[in-house]
């Protein structure tokens, strides 16, 4: 996935059942619309607008349910969960270690980051 969403012609996408802002709609010169997702990774090539608003659907806020990987600048990386997501700025909280493997995820809520959107430091977890 690319970090490539323009800043001109790019609108806000919500999901029409709740509301709910899940991600950005890139229309491109030739009218086609490219999909981003909160984190405004690319989701998809050029496509039908209701293809694209389907497409981040059905990604809608996953995000948030799933650890991270964070560069820490230093070379090194930490397991965090997405906390907040705004169009300029993501704040992620570092993994608490967990004793059970069915003990929910927990965020250590104390120890939060803001990183500035784009950014190449945050991976998936897996």
């Amino acid at each position: 996935m690319s970090w490539d969403m323009p800043t001109t012609d790019t609108f806000d996408h919500v999901r029409s059942g709740d509301g709910e802002h899940i991600g950005y709609i890139h229309c491109t010169e030739d009218g086609l619309f490219v999909p981003f997702d909160l984190l405004q990774r690319r989701r998809g090539v050029p496509m039908e607008l209701n293809e694209a608003e389907e497409v981040l659907d059905g990604v809608g806020l996953s995000m948030f349910a799933d650890a991270w990987w964070l560069d820490d600048g230093m070379g090194g990386r930490m397991r965090v969960l997405i906390q907040e997501v705004h169009r300029d700025r993501l704040t992620v909280a570092p993994m608490l270690e967990q004793s059970s493997g069915h003990i929910a995820k927990a965020a250590d809520l104390r120890a939060t980051m803001t990183v500035p959107l784009p950014t190449d430091r945050l991976h998936p977890d897996g």
